[in-house]
């Protein structure tokens, strides 16, 4: 029964992720991208990231991404129980935990290969 509750969490938690990904790359793509792009980065519960070219992804709770992104973009942590997202580098080393519950914040995606939401 666990596993099977697992693998709907994870199922439920992917079609957010893509339906969350779809709706702010569009958002992103106006004229003001910057702006927009901050602005679309708000989704409840989640940590949510975008980048200068309109691409964005949304981690929740137990999440992990790997991301090949350059330049500038924002990121926005909403995960619950205070949760974190960790930023590595290629190595694997850590370099930078996000504060609970903070943003929408610019920063550099270039030093970043991968990310773990952890709550």
């Amino acid at each position: 029964m666990r596993k099977i509750r697992t693998t709907v969490s994870v199922l439920a938690a992917t079609a957010a992720v893509l339906a969350g990904t779809a709706t702010s790359a569009v958002a992103a793509d106006s004229v003001s991208t910057g702006r927009t792009a901050a602005a679309s980065c708000t989704v409840s519960g989640a940590f949510c990231a975008t980048n200068d070219r309109g691409e964005s992804f949304v981690l929740y709770c137990g999440m992990s991404i790997t991301d090949n992104w350059t330049g500038g973009g924002y990121w926005n942590n909403r995960l619950p129980r205070n949760g974190k997202v960790r930023m590595f580098g290629s190595k694997g080393t850590l370099i930078y935990t996000t504060p609970a519950n903070y943003g929408p914040v610019r920063g550099d995606w270039n030093p970043v290969y991968s990310l773990r939401a952890d709550c």
